[in-house]
């Protein structure tokens, strides 16, 4: 698949808008199935100013520190080469590094991230509508995956696990989302690749929670808390101990936790594993080198989830399943905004 966008596609505005279509388009949709249900939904969750400031503030910060180290750099450089080479061109300068700059890229990648995390946090109304049909229409399915995958969850159980380092893999997980994301506007130079991305990310979480209302599932650590004791005095026990509180809370009550807290209920498929599968797959298209640190990630991702009793094993691949079928429809989906070349 070409990664490149036709360039009309490519200004802020006409970016900004296909991702506020295919919000609004799944907004409705999570609506209507909410006013069936009779559970509650919102456009805007009081954590909302919360996540779109922390969002920008990040991204700022890391521009202003990646575009200063590289001014600095050209400038040192510069200095040290006339001086060496008696005035000769230096293999590095400000001029030269100044391509690799994020703030060169124009403020249309910002925008984009900045619209495609109020999309994302949308989704916690899916959150809201499986915790109502868990109230009376359906069940977990956790002793069918339990029946499955019990006996190996059971043997990692009995290995000595550094529950600390896994945890700090797994909860830094969207700051390291966040970085790469910022990676893939200074590698992919602007809109064009970011778009493609932000759709991709919107289509997965809205597919993904959807999903998990068909499937819900609780995740091992919740199903057998017997067999992850060690998890006690982590990180991981403390979220799950918040979390099982607003799993068990009627949605008018949940609501109040926020759209942050209300990532999610079902554990099929984990959209942890799918999200960075899906990032790592467009820095690759930005830049193939990109997969020797990756992959790697994904993978620690995924055994994270298992470790720490959030994911059965076969959720990962859920996950990787689903963040493939998010890609291929991102890319029908813009070739058909872009209409013919």
């Amino acid at each position: 698949m070409n990664s490149a966008l036709p360039q009309k596609s490519l200004t802020p505005l006409r970016g900004l808008a296909i991702i506020a279509l295919l919000h609004v388009a799944f907004a409705l949709l999570t609506w209507a199935f909410a006013a069936a249900a009779g559970s509650p939904f919102v456009l805007w969750f009081s954590d909302t100013p919360l996540l779109l400031g922390a969002v920008l503030t990040l991204l700022l910060l890391m521009g202003i520190v990646w575009d200063g180290t590289l001014v600095s750099l050209g400038l040192v450089t510069e200095t040290l080469w006339k001086r060496i080479r008696n005035g000769r061109a230096p293999p590095l300068s400000v001029e030269k590094l100044h391509e690799k700059r994020f703030f060169t890229c124009g403020p249309g990648p910002i925008v984009l991230l900045l619209a495609t995390s109020l999309a994302i946090l949308g989704t916690s109304n899916i959150t809201l509508l499986n915790l109502e049909l868990l109230g009376s229409t359906t069940r977990w399915r956790d002793p069918l995956f339990w029946e499955i995958e019990g006996a190996l969850l059971q043997r990692i159980a009995g290995i000595s696990i550094d529950t600390a380092s896994w945890d700090r893999l797994y909860h830094s997980a969207w700051g390291i989302e966040l970085i790469a994301a910022f990676a893939l506007v200074v590698i992919g130079r602007g809109s064009r690749i970011v778009l493609r991305y932000c759709v991709t990310m919107i289509l997965l979480f809205y597919l993904g929670r959807l999903l998990g209302v068909l499937n819900p599932v609780m995740g091992p650590g919740f199903f057998r808390p017997d067999v992850f004791a060690y998890l006690e005095g982590s990180v991981t026990a403390e979220a799950m101990r918040v979390v099982a509180q607003v799993m068990a809370s009627r949605p008018e009550d949940a609501l109040h936790s926020g759209g942050i807290l209300l990532g999610g209920v079902s554990a099929m498929p984990s959209l942890h594993v799918a999200m960075v599968a899906v990032t790592a797959y467009w820095l690759s298209r930005a830049a193939r080198w990109t997969l020797f640190f990756t992959v790697p990630w994904v993978l620690l991702v995924w055994a994270s989830t298992v470790v720490l009793g959030w994911h059965y094993v076969v959720d990962g691949a859920g996950g990787l399943a689903l963040a493939a079928v998010s890609v291929v429809l991102a890319v029908r989906l813009l070739n058909i905004a872009d209409g013919p070349a």
